[in-house]
């Protein structure tokens, strides 16, 4: 069995399209964005006991304000299959649930479409936290091997 599988997580925010953290300048939208965790493993397990496996809780962190009744949205994409060398794991056999519910849902992973984790509208004054549940669908089919890929957290109000 002994299969490692290693996710790097990375965060960004986009107003308008343009990538920042913050924009201080008076009237504009502030949007503050972080996810605690730089990465999440899934350990080996035997599939027959434990079909699902699940990593540590992924914390998201965020807030905005002066949004004037825009709608905001926290989407996670992945850059691509679950790899080791020539060997992969579709990355549609990772899931996710989170809270609280409402801004979060749960959803499958993709690295074609961005697939929303959080959305609402309006200001969000005081930083809201989230928790992300990352679950793997465990298999004898992947091969033995340190898999990894790279997910990629952004938030954005237009």
């Amino acid at each position: 069995m002994n299969r490692s599988l290693f996710v790097r997580l990375v965060s960004a925010c986009v107003v308008g399209g343009a990538a920042l953290v913050m924009v201080p300048a008076a009237g504009a939208q502030i949007i503050t964005f972080s996810v605690t965790q730089a990465s999440i493993s899934f350990a080996d397990a035997d599939p027959d006991t434990t079909p699902s496996i699940t990593a540590a809780n992924v914390t998201v962190n965020y807030a905005v304000s002066f949004t004037f009744g825009a709608n905001w949205r926290i989407t996670v994409i992945s850059g691509s299959n679950l790899t080791s060398g020539a060997a992969s794991i579709p990355i549609s056999n990772v899931t996710w649930t989170a809270t609280p519910v409402p801004p979060f849902q749960a959803g499958t992973m993709s690295t074609t479409v961005q697939q929303t984790l959080a959305s609402g509208s309006g200001d969000v004054l005081i930083t809201r936290v989230g928790t992300v549940v990352f679950r793997l669908a465990n298999s004898w089919n992947y091969n033995v091997g340190t898999y990894s890929a790279t997910f990629t957290f952004t938030m954005s109000c237009p």
